[in-house]
């Protein structure tokens, strides 16, 4: 137990040292006020970096899908500046990853409990293990990850570029879903979710989506996008049937 203790303590220790290297040339001195310091955020792609004698190279890319471990960070980086300029905040839904453009916009699924969070990435890292991204404190309080520490996920890549330097931008979609429940315990949205995934025709396409209003966290369950093959009201009338209210909502 004790090897495995230290094993993991070494692991953070690298990954807290590796993040410290990226922004050195970026951070203040320590006579500095952080409010002081020109913070000027910008796009940025970034050149060939090494790390532990693993090279990375940052680029831009049309299509993005992986699937790996994400772990998170908080509060020994929080008020401090991104790899892009910016202050890092535990309480935004944001994120690190090595290579993508900074700011990125990707879709997090854990694939354990299904949660879905659209993250936006303004960092570089993590730099340990087979991580493959680093997700803010509030973003894996969202994805349920905190508990555990790491979460197997799967990411898509959505958006990139200078646009996304404003934060919370809206993502616009022509989609049609069932929303089944609105819940501010997530532990509900995940009873209900496991309820819908013993009914065989929703299985493959239910999830939680969360969203932030107010700066109150909430958990929605949904079915979809459902096209017109599917007949959203044909489903509709199926999950009444078996005594579920739904509401057709267009995104």
């Amino acid at each position: 137990m004790f090897l495995f203790l230290t094993a993991c303590s070494e692991l953070n220790l690298v990954n807290h040292l590796s993040k410290k290297i990226i922004r050195s040339s970026k951070s203040p001195s320590n006579n500095q006020n952080i409010n002081e310091v020109a913070i000027k955020p910008i796009y940025k792609i970034g050149s060939p970096y090494f790390i532990n004698g693993i090279k990375y190279i940052p680029k831009e890319v049309n299509i993005y899908i992986e699937e790996g471990i994400a772990s998170w960070y908080g509060p020994n980086f929080h008020g401090k500046l991104t790899a892009n300029g910016e202050i890092f905040n535990q309480h935004d839904i944001t994120a690190a990853h090595k290579t993508l453009p900074l700011p990125s916009l990707l879709r997090v699924t854990n694939l354990t409990n299904n949660r879905q969070v659209v993250v936006r990435i303004n960092d570089r890292g993590p730099f340990v293990g087979n991580r493959i991204i680093d997700l803010s404190y509030k973003s894996a309080q969202i994805l349920g990850v905190i508990e555990k520490g790491t979460a197997k996920v799967r990411l898509e890549l959505l958006d990139y570029g200078p646009h996304l330097l404003e934060k919370n931008i809206p993502l616009a979609s022509k989609n049609s879903f069932l929303q089944l429940g609105v819940f501010k315990n997530a532990k509900n949205a995940d009873k209900l979710y496991a309820k819908l995934r013993n009914i065989e025709y929703l299985k493959h396409k239910v999830f939680i989506q969360t969203s932030n209003i107010r700066g109150d966290t909430f958990y929605i369950v949904k079915v979809g996008p459902l096209n017109e093959k599917e007949n959203i009201l044909y489903v509709q009338r199926k999950l009444k049937k078996d005594e579920i209210e739904s509401k057709i909502i267009i995104e």
